[in-house]
């Protein structure tokens, strides 16, 4: 079980709501900054943009999400964030374990150039 807590992050800062069996966090993404690439082995997450627009990758693809859109990230999915701009994203997902990340090497969270990413069309 995890008391509330707030956890800063090179990209902005996740608050932990609950972990318990299930999970619920408030993510803060900052613009241009962006998450690592990684996956989890166990965690099925859904993701709800409540403010702001993401460049969500995953599973090879990339989408621009903003506020009302969500995304569904099963275990085994190879994902990450961007923020296009300061955004706050709602997580929902089954219980939280840091030894359940597993992050692309090269791909690490941190500023990028928004100028030199490539993007996809937006719907």
């Amino acid at each position: 079980m995890t008391e509330h807590k707030k956890v800063p992050k090179v990209w902005g800062s996740e608050e932990w709501i609950v972990n318990y069996d299930y999970c619920g966090k408030k993510l803060i993404l900052k613009r241009g900054f962006r998450c690592s690439m990684h996956y989890h082995k166990k965690k099925d997450e859904t993701f709800y943009i409540n403010k702001g627009k993401v460049l969500m990758e995953a599973n090879n693809k990339k989408r621009i999400m903003k506020e009302g859109d969500s995304i569904r990230i099963t275990p085994g999915v190879k994902h990450r964030f961007t923020g296009l701009e300061d955004s706050e994203i709602i997580e929902f997902s089954t219980h939280h374990e840091d030894s359940d990340s597993y992050r692309e090497e090269g791909m690490l969270s941190g500023k990028v150039d928004l100028s030199k990413l490539e993007l996809p069309k937006e719907k």
